[in-house]
């Protein structure tokens, strides 16, 4: 027969104590059936584990090993049965998420990630589209949650941000600044500047003409005529892209990525609607944040 957790636990007593009688008293038991308890472990490993006389108890060697590693045993069946119980627990549900593509690489795999494993009752099914798209079918009902880029304000919708995620500057490998360490925002002043070529992005249109205010210029802006966050009008040479490095793979033939400084940054946010508020939702929330302290995605 297989010793159980009671009997390990009624051995560390005494191991701890070197005396039944204060162990007993620490258990909350009587002495006669923690001395049982004990005979009984030592006949099912077929071990003596402690020299007993009328005057003191001691350890012997399989009783010092067993202290030592029965501490680990237990420490690790406690945590086990707290990681069950917090699961029972633990909100579950379904949750639509959308996430706009510039998050593909970085954000939404670390944020779906972790909430595989810190709220596995939290069912989520991502769906890629647009940021405008995304919003409008989250104040339509068809969505729950929005992992955005740019997104307008809207005081329809609850926000928080996930990452201010620091600007690059998109050009072809050919183009002059291909080479350069860095850029001044202020040095595109005469680069045509490619911007979201329909309806569905303006916040990121909009977020871009005001950095480039802010540097001290209007910019000379060109419409981006593919869905592909700017990759092949570059190649074309229609213009440059400001756009967040996070949003491309690590390698991208034929562009090249330069640091943008002084430094600026373009917003994500988490997005909802306040009256759809869930324990799924705030579980996955919650998770989020945990993964914006990790990274330290929030700005400084």
């Amino acid at each position: 027969m297989t010793p159980d957790l009671r009997q390990l636990r009624y051995f560390l007593a005494v191991a701890e104590e070197l005396n039944f009688t204060r162990a007993a008293a620490r258990l909350h038991i009587a002495q006669p059936p923690l001395s049982a308890a004990i005979r009984q472990l030592e006949e099912q490993l077929g071990v003596t584990l402690l020299h007993r006389s009328s005057r003191q108890v001691e350890l012997t060697a399989a009783g010092a090993l067993l202290l030592e590693r029965g501490r680990e045993l237990l420490s690790h069946a406690e945590a086990v049965f707290a990681e069950v119980r917090e699961l029972e627990s633990a909100p579950t549900g379904k949750l639509t998420l959308g996430v706009a593509p510039t998050a593909r690489f970085e954000l939404a795999p670390a944020v779906l990630a972790a909430c595989a494993t810190r709220a596995p009752g939290v069912m989520l099914y991502p769906r890629e589209d647009t940021t405008g798209a995304l919003l409008h079918d989250l104040r339509a009902g068809r969505l729950d949650l929005v992992l955005g880029f740019c997104a307008e304000d809207d005081p329809a919708l609850e926000r928080e941000r996930l990452r201010d995620a620091p600007a690059v500057l998109h050009v072809n490998a050919d183009h002059p600044l291909a080479q350069r360490a860095s850029v001044a925002l202020g040095e595109l002043r005469d680069e045509p500047i490619i911007v979201a070529g329909g309806p569905d992005s303006p916040g990121y249109t909009a977020a871009v003409v005001q950095l480039c205010r802010d540097a001290g210029f209007e910019p000379r802006t060109v419409p981006d005529p593919y869905p592909d966050l700017g990759v092949q009008a570059i190649r074309e040479g229609l213009g440059v892209v400001v756009y967040a490095r996070s949003a491309f793979a690590e390698q991208v033939e034929g562009s090249a990525f330069v640091p943008i400084e002084p430094r600026v940054t373009l917003p994500f946010d988490l997005l909802w609607r306040a009256d759809k508020r869930s324990g799924a939702l705030d579980a996955v929330l919650r998770v989020a944040r945990e993964v914006r302290a990790e990274q330290a995605w929030a700005a400084p």
